[in-house]
């Protein structure tokens, strides 16, 4: 189903990779974007691409946006905030992980401010974005790039934003699976496609029966004695799979240092 344009302006500060993805997505839903001058090299090749308008400083940014994403690094965000012509009619979404709300307000004032966790799949207009808190506009901006998911609670966000870290860690996963079949014949590419495809249709599955663990959807297609019972055993016995949970927990822990050391 195509997006509807999005009829506001969407101002980027610090156009680094998660940057240049939003702005190819917002490009495809039709948003005006206003782009910072920082990284004079991409935000040129972004505005010829995409037809951006590239500000001459932060300010003119702000003052010509509706809704202003804060892409900076961590700790730069509220440095690079401070100081704006913010308006109070004015959403200001920090995309920085482990910062939290009371800091990004301290700086965007009177602007209304958000925490969110895009990831780079919107700009295949296909990324799931945790935001908090609710408001109809942010929704409106992640559900154009792909689906939005709200949280009224900052702990509760904080959570879900790891997920942003997951997302690359899934990478890892394609990556040593496809390796594995390249290693016993098969073509690279139609290796990486087809272990793609599996994990694609298993969230499928997932999303659509979300009332149910997903382990007993896993136990429905279990075979005794199959092939599938025969590895999950190997990951069950080496605690291969408690490692994602440690994995997301280290990612927790160092997003709370980043904010440690902003506050």
């Amino acid at each position: 189903m195509p997006k509807e344009k999005l009829n506001f302006t969407v101002g980027i500060i610090g156009v680094g990779f998660l940057g240049q993805c939003l702005v190819e997505g917002l490009s495809k839903v039709g948003a005006n974007i206003v782009l910072s001058p920082r990284n004079i090299k991409r935000t040129t090749a972004l505005s010829k691409q995409f037809n951006c308008i590239v500000a001459g400083d932060n300010s003119e940014v702000v003052r010509k946006c509706d809704l202003m994403i804060l892409a900076t690094l961590p700790k730069d965000i509220a440095t690079a905030a401070k100081d704006l012509p913010w308006r109070k009619d004015q959403c200001a979404i920090s995309i920085a992980a482990g910062i939290n709300i009371t800091t990004i307000e301290a700086a965007v004032t009177p602007a209304k401010a958000f925490r969110a966790m895009p990831i780079s799949a919107v700009r295949l207009l296909e990324g799931p974005t945790a935001f908090h808190p609710l408001d109809a506009r942010i929704f409106e901006l992640f559900d154009s790039l792909g689906s939005a998911h709200p949280l009224e609670d900052e702990k509760k966000f904080e959570i879900a934003s790891i997920f942003g870290a997951f997302y690359g860690h899934i990478y890892a996963l394609i990556d040593e699976a496809s390796s594995w079949a390249e290693s016993n014949g098969l073509n690279a590419e139609y290796s990486r496609i087809l272990i793609s495809r599996m994990i694609e249709s298993a969230a499928t599955n997932v999303i659509k029966n979300s009332s149910e663990q997903p382990r007993k959807l896993l136990d429905d297609l279990l075979t005794k004695g199959g092939i599938t019972e025969a590895g999950l055993e190997v990951l069950d016995t080496t605690g291969a799979l408690q490692k994602w949970q440690e994995a997301l927990n280290t990612s927790l822990e160092r997003s709370r240092k980043l904010n440690s050391k902003i506050s």
